[in-house]
């Protein structure tokens, strides 16, 4: 089959998103994303398991989980059914912690509920001096973690610890110069009515509960004893919770980030 007519079959009955149909399309035939608009006119085969896995694709699966692969901020992750699937919004958490972190500043940090490890993964790429612990309560997520340190050449700069992030003041973890967090951040009822996709992901990376605010009010409490003078301490939240986080008496010392939604997305604090 002509690539073009490949790529215009899978997003008429795949894909509703053409970078999807592009990037399976680059997975079943062999040739570079990057590359796929110069060989539109070539003939093309495909993977032997394409159907199956297109099959996938159409029960509802998420094509990271088909593909086993997410990028995130220009890099490829190795994902499973064990963590959740990296958002481009979670980019923005990054490149606020860089922002504000010297690059060749020799720093400790601490990514809490680090399940992929994308976060922790890609500031230790970019950070050369720093050290870095992921903490997750799931051992699954750690091995999944533990993979992608190893991929991107910097699990030796890495430790991952399991354990519980309500229970951090408890674990003896030290002080960081840098702390990330991207918790779970929907209540059971907003998971329950959640698109069907999302159940594929595990909920104990989607949900805190009754209280979807649960693990920000914890951590806010927390974290700040573990900050070292003058490191930062960051947090992704979901739509319109900042104002809920406010409202509860959490929050006012953090500086709010909007993504490129204006959505209100990352916040900060320095422990000046």
């Amino acid at each position: 089959m002509i690539l073009s007519k490949y790529i215009a079959h899978l997003q008429e009955n795949f894909f509703a998103n053409r970078s999807d149909a592009l990037e399976f399309a680059s997975h079943a035939t062999g040739v570079s994303y990057y590359n796929l608009s110069t060989h539109m006119s070539e003939e093309v085969t495909t993977i032997p398991n394409a159907e199956e896995e297109l099959a996938r694709v159409k029960s509802g699966e998420p094509l990271a989980y088909v593909l086993n692969n997410k990028n995130f901020y220009g890099e490829d992750f190795y994902v499973d059914e064990s963590v959740l699937i990296p958002r481009p919004e979670t980019e923005l958490l990054v490149e606020h912690a860089l922002d504000i972190t010297p690059e060749m500043r020799k720093i400790r940090i601490l990514d809490i509920c680090t399940g992929s490890g994308c976060i922790l993964t890609t500031l230790l790429m970019n950070l050369p001096e720093a050290i870095g612990v992921g903490l997750d309560i799931s051992d699954d997520a750690l091995k999944t973690a533990q993979i992608n340190l190893e991929k991107h050449c910097v699990a030796d700069r890495a430790t991952l610890v399991q354990g519980d992030a309500l229970e951090i003041n408890t674990l003896d973890l030290g002080t960081f110069d840098l702390i990330t967090c991207n918790p779970p951040y929907l209540s059971d009822d907003e998971w329950e009515g959640s698109d069907k996709s999302l159940k594929y992901e595990p909920k104990i990376a989607l949900s805190s509960g009754v209280d979807a605010l649960l693990f920000y009010k914890k951590l806010m409490d927390m974290t700040p004893d573990l900050c070292n003078k003058n490191g930062g301490v960051l947090f992704e939240i979901g739509m319109g919770q900042y104002g809920a986080l406010i409202r509860a008496g959490y929050a006012e010392k953090y500086h709010v980030t909007k993504d490129y939604q204006h959505i209100e997305r990352v916040l900060s604090w320095i422990n000046l």
